[in-house]
């Protein structure tokens, strides 16, 4: 099989943990007595319920760390930041990004049997457009010339289609280098840094996007009109909506202050 830095590569959006869970049939780790389970049990089930409250629990220990938005661009923040959300994710017990790729590609490997084309048929959506498309052309040339479908059994003919399929990776590795600066080595060196800053700069889109649309949509409170009010009206106004003095004053959030006001604001609810 490819080296685990090719197949990470090759396989970037292997993120279908449900199917992940699903993989494991063929896996079942010892410690599991399975043949103890209850009449009608259904093991596959089990992990299932255990991926999910993995995720879950991940999820609430995530909500714990504190998010640097508007600072994606201090290297220092982001690493802090990539250890709390790698701290949270060992504390649930989460698989990381590599893992659940061996996990999803196993399972294709088993459905697929001695069939790599088959194989690619069921990987291929998760892959990168360039990547599908030049390891489906890669098959394609190996299968004419072997005159007939390429199999993991075929040990001579399937490490010649490897060193197709590596060559694409080292090219769409030398493409990252060329788009972002930072070379496709380092990347999956630091796999975890870098997912944790692409998490934190979309999160900051998001952010911003909610703000804007805030700004252009019609206010919940005009506070043009907070003049017509009695001081009388106004303190039955603010004990109605739980509201203090600042939540009446028409500002503009920067994202460091949505990101101390949502932290505090989950902190209180954990």
């Amino acid at each position: 099989m490819m080296s685990t830095a090719m197949l990470r590569t090759l396989f970037p959006r292997g993120r279908q943990q449900v199917v992940a869970a699903l993989a494991r049939q063929g896996g079942v780790p010892a410690a599991r007595q399975y043949s103890a389970a209850p009449a009608g049990g259904d093991f596959v089930l089990d992990f299932l319920k255990e991926d999910l409250a993995a995720y879950e629990n991940y999820l609430e220990e995530c909500r714990k760390v504190y998010y640097p938005l508007g600072e994606s661009n201090d290297k220092n923040k982001v690493t802090k930041f990539a250890k709390d959300l790698e701290a949270a994710r060992q504390k649930a017990k989460v698989p990381t990004t590599e893992e659940r790729q061996k996990q999803l590609l196993g399972f294709f490997k088993w459905q697929a049997g001695d069939s790599v084309r088959e194989f690619y048929n069921l990987a291929a959506p998760l892959m990168s457009p360039e990547n599908a498309s030049g390891a489906m052309l890669a098959l394609d040339e190996q299968e004419k010339e072997i005159g007939g479908p390429l199999l993991y059994s075929d040990a001579k003919n399937f490490a010649a289609f490897q060193k197709k399929t590596n060559a694409i990776a080292k090219q769409y590795l030398d493409s990252v280098k060329e788009k972002t600066g930072v070379s496709g080595e380092e990347v999956l060196k630091n796999l975890s840094y870098y997912e944790a800053a692409a998490h934190l700069k979309k999160v900051e889109e998001d952010a911003l996007d909610a703000v804007n649309r805030a700004k252009e949509g019609p206010r919940i409170l005009d506070l043009s009109q907070l003049s017509d009010f009695t001081q009388e009206e106004m303190k039955k106004l603010k004990e109605m909506g739980g509201l203090g003095d600042g939540d009446l004053k028409d500002v503009d959030l920067d994202l460091k202050t949505i990101a101390q006001m949502l932290h505090k604001s989950r902190m209180s609810e954990a």
